[in-house]
């Protein structure tokens, strides 16, 4: 089972990281909170990283998630425990919601609050909200070990996206569901962005698509 892994970062996309580890590389899936973090430090040519790992052993095959800080990774490990939520959607939590915001949410009763996450909506954020609900004390055990503000590291303080960069991100997942890889999804945005502003994701989606 591995745990934690050290390395330099070989290739980072929005959902995943090469790690090169004493010439190994995994292939490790990230929140795009993890990605922003790293997308900062790869620019400033930090490439050598530790990532916290959560280990994935199903039927289905193996898969390793990984994060800059512990408690991250923790909060990863309360949700996906929940019944019926699975990691990926675990991890688009993660992505867009400290634990203090998700507690307050459950706590003000605003279930569609949970749809600003990228393909989440009526049905799921519904689930998330039940599921998370019925298991508030859960969360409330964790956040009695988590401070309200960020832990700094050497990687900077922890991040969530702006509103302008969740835009971008379902952007940027729209067009890979179209088909489009990561590299490719993100380039189109990032191009497109800077010709013109939008501020419907679909309007921009078709101006991509009607200038290929």
């Amino acid at each position: 089972m591995i745990s934690g892994l050290q390395g330099s970062i070989r290739k980072l996309e929005v959902n995943t990281v090469h790690l090169d580890v004493q010439s190994i590389t995994y292939e490790i899936t990230i929140s795009f909170k993890t990605y922003l973090e790293l997308k900062e430090n790869f620019k400033a040519e930090k490439k050598d990283v530790r990532l916290h790992i959560y280990h994935s052993m199903t039927e289905r095959g193996q898969r390793l998630f990984g994060f800059l800080h512990e408690r991250d990774k923790e909060f990863f490990k309360v949700i996906k425990g929940l019944h019926g939520i699975g990691e990926m959607t675990a991890l688009k939590v993660l992505s867009f919601f400290t634990p203090w915001e998700l507690y307050g949410i459950v706590s003000s009763g605003q279930a569609k609050d949970l749809e600003k996450i990228p393909k989440v909506r009526s049905k799921t954020s519904e689930k998330i909200f039940f599921e998370v609900k019925q298991n508030k004390k859960k969360l409330e055990l964790f956040l009695e070990g988590t401070p309200t503000d960020p832990i700094p590291s050497e990687f900077g303080p922890s991040v969530l996206p702006s509103p302008a960069d969740r835009f971008k991100e379902t952007a940027i997942q729209a067009l890979v569901q179209l088909g489009f890889d990561d590299k490719s999804a993100a380039k189109e945005v990032e191009k497109h962005l800077k010709k013109q502003s939008f501020t419907d994701t679909g309007e921009l989606i078709r101006e991509i698509l009607k200038n290929l």
